[in-house]
């Protein structure tokens, strides 16, 4: 299968869509697919408003960055900015909705979290991705297996060559914001650790693995 001609990266914060799929979304920019991005908060009421200015910021930098290097058009659809693991996503799960739904028809591809992660504003924005896109996109899920608790099946695999791991790597380690209490999962050889198990699976040297969210379509 080949990938489709646009693809839509949801994250609900600001690291998430690099973390989650930041091969796939560098392999999509650099093979000519139209990619949007959104996210819904800069992880402000976790971290400092500076530190949240700080976040978004690196987040616009990645997606400069990865424009210039891959010569794509990246659109990004981020507008309300919520606080993130304090209840927002949840009292405003209309807003999430909303603002998905006006993108519903755009794009053949939706990546975002899985609904068993275990933090409370990735399962919403997964639900919400789910009722939005169910009929009208392939819908995947990214790993992140420091919220995995071993639910779900991955069945969906992305071999990914050097290029697009110097990719997800760069950006995931430009969040300099997110660096405290231990984060493993900012570290170089973690990340490459698991693309390289990924794609030992596949017969690859790298990749990167999903799970179906909603419905895989064919077109």
């Amino acid at each position: 299968m080949k990938l489709p001609g646009s693809a839509l990266f949801v994250g609900a914060h600001c690291d998430d869509i690099e973390l989650l799929a930041g091969g796939l979304f560098a392999r999509a920019c650099r093979t000519g697919v139209r990619v949007g991005v959104l996210v819904f908060s800069d992880h402000r009421g976790v971290i400092s408003p500076e530190a949240a200015t700080q976040a978004r910021a690196e987040m616009q930098a990645n997606l400069r960055w990865l424009a210039a290097r891959t010569g794509a058009e990246i659109t990004d659809h981020t507008d309300v900015l919520l606080p993130a693991c304090a209840g927002a996503f949840e009292a405003e799960r209309g807003r999430i909705y909303a603002a998905l739904e006006a993108l519903r028809d755009r794009y053949e591809l939706v990546v975002t979290h899985p609904i068993h992660d275990t933090n409370q504003d990735h399962q919403q924005v997964a639900r919400e991705a789910a009722r939005v896109f169910k009929a009208h996109a392939t819908l995947l899920a990214g790993e992140f297996p420091n919220n995995d608790l071993g639910d779900g099946r991955l069945d969906v695999y992305v071999p990914l060559d050097e290029r697009d791991m110097e990719a997800k790597v760069h950006m995931i380690t430009s969040y300099t914001s997110q660096r405290f209490g231990g984060r493993p999962y900012l570290d170089e050889g973690v990340v490459r650790a698991l693309a390289t198990l990924r794609g030992s699976q596949v017969r690859e040297r790298a990749a990167e693995a999903f799970f179906v969210l909603a419905r895989l379509i064919v077109r």
